[in-house]
């Protein structure tokens, strides 16, 4: 898993951090720059899944695939990554955003295949 976010942060520079979470917060791999916190990462992805698929399920039905957070300076961008785990990623800019959904939904079908 850790090789797969690897390649995942080398398809932009702009891609600071990835992390592939299981939906309680458990980091089961990732590619964070030092000084990040992997367990706030983990646990700070869960409880975004977690509201996200709250709202998803009360207000517009489906199932989630994606989260998007923007900030003034940065993008948190979160993905299924099957039942039980989700992939953030944390961008810098949005300038490659449509190029990056693909590379995560990429990154995603192959944890998918491997889990």
């Amino acid at each position: 898993m850790y090789s797969i976010l690897e390649d995942l942060n080398k398809t932009s520079l702009n891609i600071q951090a990835s992390a592939l979470i299981s939906t309680d917060g458990l980091v089961i791999a990732s590619a964070l720059p030092k000084g990040m916190d992997e367990d706030t990462f983990g646990a700070v992805s869960a409880a975004l899944n977690s509201v996200g698929t709250q709202s998803i399920c009360e207000l517009a039905g489906g199932a989630l695939e994606h989260i998007l957070i923007k900030s003034t300076q940065n993008y948190i961008l979160m993905a299924r990554a099957g039942k039980e785990s989700i992939l953030t990623v944390i961008v810098k800019s949005h300038d490659e955003l449509e190029n990056l959904l693909s590379n995560v939904k990429h990154a995603v079908d192959k944890m998918v295949l491997i889990a």
